[in-house]
């Protein structure tokens, strides 16, 4: 699997939480169909929501594998009359970054924008961190011609530049949260090919992540799983982040939001895959679609796998490539390991 060449589409793709769908790109489900099709004796669909599928197998418990394609941006709130738009943010984009970046505008067509700000030379404090009423981005149109191309309410993703391959295996862009973990189901999909496996695993991209867990919510209703595992991105030890993950290993959800089961189930396969990994503790709603998954219809029992990532919901995003894949090794090593007795294994004492 190319998975440089597959993230890179990926995460070119325009997609904002809740405007997945753009029209201005080839989008991230379209692209999840693409790589899925030749799948051999794969079933691939998207829902009315915008939810990208893909199931293999068609006997024993249904196991849902869900990673979400939406991404943080920006909105247009305003055009000045000097053509400059006003934004906000949409699902969490990191104003302190901005002044300087390009942007792409998702108008009538696609449209390259610089963020600008008042300089620092003109503030009145030296340490002056941006409000987003303060912001706008110059496409260099005159109000005219930018109302002809743009609307209130287009919305605006991080300039969609290559991926940067770093030293050590490590990659960075824009959109790695969680298109990097679409890329794993990818690759989970790929491995089982060689497998034998008594499960029907049904892969989704899921749509609205960021915002509401809208692709969550109404995909696990449709799929009907027996069990989910929920690949996300958690936060990776850096110099500014010391205190957290190991950008080598990958980290197993453990807490009230996530079946305990499930948890011993991931260690087993993990160890036994010889996949490093270490604990997260979620005391709480774990901020990924596993919160929906796991009180659709009558319950379903989830895992959280997540792989460490810099900088995250800002243009440079930065995971390690053996870890990611670790994630979609470790939902193949999962899926092969199921057996008769599942659901033994998910009971609890």
């Amino acid at each position: 699997m190319e998975t440089v060449k597959i993230l890179d589409r990926l995460v070119k793709a325009a997609g904002v939480t809740g405007y997945e769908h753009a029209g201005i790109t080839e989008t991230a489900a379209e692209l999840f169909r693409e790589f899925t099709q030749g799948f051999d004796n794969a079933k691939v669909w998207t829902d009315i929501n915008g939810n990208a599928y893909a199931s293999v197998g068609d006997k024993g418990p249904t196991v849902l594998i869900m990673a979400h394609l939406d991404e943080v941006g920006m909105t247009v709130t305003k055009i000045e009359d000097n053509g400059m738009l006003r934004i906000d943010t949409v699902a969490g984009a990191d104003p302190r970054i901005l002044p300087g970046s390009r942007v792409r505008v998702c108008g009538r067509r696609e449209l390259l924008g610089v963020v600008g700000a008042v300089p620092p030379h003109l503030t009145a404090s030296k340490e002056k961190a941006y409000r987003w009423n303060e912001l706008t981005v110059d496409i260099g149109l005159s109000k005219e011609r930018a109302e002809e191309l743009v609307s209130i309410g287009d919305r605006i993703t991080f300039w969609p530049d290559d991926v940067l391959e770093l030293k050590n295996g490590l990659v960075s862009s824009k959109t790695l949260d969680d298109r990097a973990l679409v890329a794993a189901e990818l690759y989970c999909l790929e491995l089982l090919k060689k497998r034998r496996f008594e499960c029907r695993a049904v892969m989704c991209a899921s749509v609205n992540e960021e915002h509401s867990g809208l692709g969550a919510k109404t995909g696990a209703y449709s799929v009907k799983p027996d069990m989910a595992l929920i690949m996300d991105v958690t936060f990776g030890k850096s110099a500014c982040s010391p205190d957290c993950f190991d950008m080598d290993k990958i980290t197993l959800g453990v807490g009230p939001n996530l079946h305990p089961k499930m948890f011993e189930m991931l260690k087993e396969a993990a160890d036994n895959a010889k996949i490093e990994w270490e604990h997260e503790a979620v005391m709480g709603a774990t901020g990924t679609d596993a919160t929906e998954v796991q009180v659709s219809r009558m319950g379903v029992p989830c895992g959280l796998i997540s792989p460490p990532l810099r900088y995250m919901h800002t243009n440079a995003e930065t995971i390690k490539l053996d870890t990611l894949l670790n994630c979609g090794r470790l939902c193949a090593e999962f899926i092969t390991a199921l057996g008769g007795d599942w659901r033994d294994k998910l009971c609890l004492d």
